[in-house]
């Protein structure tokens, strides 16, 4: 458990991990055996949020890039490796191995980019984390993973766009005439199948790839994917319900649900992802989505004691402020 080794050295463990990173005051969350935080680079630039639990004395990082890139590191303060050392180690997710090379971001800590989602997904939805490095193991419980993950998304989601540089003021009128029409400086999208942005096409075509890995065919894409306006913008929005597309294997993430991802659309034709995380189920009022959850997703007003709630409905709302979905008054509980 985390409290073993302390708030503060966990602290001090994350800090490592990225060499010069420092902790966002305010950004810390303690969820179950997790830790999940927002850093800063050298500069004191936003530079990633991650999940940080202990496994008996070592510590396993998931986290995101204020690009959106996924990363993994360990850090364990008896390791003494040379600084910029790569590392040959094998990950066991339920004993499914996921052979990796890591680099020495320090002498006690190793870490790598991930080059797509699937092992953040493996680990959302496991039990287990082994790390064998040599003939050394060390496990890791995954429970709660999945609140953990989706919470430094949700992190990253918004210290990222609250870190995005604001458009440039237009030019003073006296000198309108005399300057070219300013172009935007993202370019707009071109239209794919179905109207969709360029993002949620991506998204799509991930899921079906997946489908087809385990030589399945994907069902249509009405089928999981709802165009829906959800932010008063004017924009569609778009909504991705695994649930309909079972063969893409995000289901079964913290106890069980589908992965639900909603992207906000842009005026230029792009999209951007603001929301995901398991659900029991999606049901859409009016404008409004609300997810099947349960567990402490269910706790959160009067209404909704602390008792042995098992399920419920939880809305989500859009926040003007953070560009992001927050988590509503769950309703509905049984």
């Amino acid at each position: 458990m985390l409290r073993r080794i302390g708030l503060g050295a966990a602290l001090l463990a994350l800090i490592g991990w990225a060499a010069d990173a420092a902790p966002i005051p305010g950004s810390v969350q303690l969820l179950g055996s997790w830790i999940v935080q927002a850093d800063n680079d050298a500069s004191g630039k936003f530079a990633y949020c991650d999940a940080t639990r202990d496994g008996g004395g070592a510590l396993v990082h998931i986290g995101q890039s204020a690009s959106g890139g996924w990363q993994i590191g360990f850090t364990n303060a008896s390791w003494q490796f040379a600084v910029g050392q790569d590392v040959t180690v094998t990950l066991f997710i339920d004993r499914v191995p996921y052979p990796l090379v890591l680099r020495t971001a320090s002498p006690t800590t190793l870490s790598t980019p991930l080059p797509d989602t699937s092992l953040v997904d493996a680990l959302r939805q496991g039990d287990m984390l082994t790390l064998q490095l040599g003939a050394v193991y060390t496990t890791f419980a995954l429970d709660g993973s999945a609140a953990a993950i989706n919470a430094a998304a949700s992190c990253q989601q918004g210290y990222a766009a609250s870190a995005a540089p604001p458009p440039a003021s237009p030019a003073p009128s006296s000198q309108a005439a005399a300057q070219p029409p300013a172009v935007s400086a993202a370019p707009v999208a071109t239209p794919t199948p179905g109207g969709m942005p360029p993002e949620v096409a991506q998204e799509v075509s991930n899921l079906q790839s997946n489908c087809q890995v385990m030589n399945k065919t994907p069902p249509p894409v009405g089928d999981y994917v709802t165009r829906i306006g959800l932010t008063g913008s004017g924009i569609d929005d778009w909504l991705i319900n695994t649930g309909g597309i079972t063969c893409a294997g995000l289901t079964g993430g913290g106890g069980g649900g589908s992965m639900v991802e909603i992207f906000v659309g842009l005026p230029n034709g792009h999209a951007r992802k603001v929301f995901a995380r398991y659900a029991l189920g999606v049901e859409i009022r009016g404008s409004t989505v609300w997810l099947g959850s349960r567990g402490d997703q269910c706790r959160g007003s009067a209404a909704v004691p602390p008792a042995a709630t098992k399920t419920c409905q939880v809305p989500l709302v859009w926040n003007k402020g953070t560009q992001r979905f927050d988590e509503g008054s769950p309703t509905n509980a049984q």
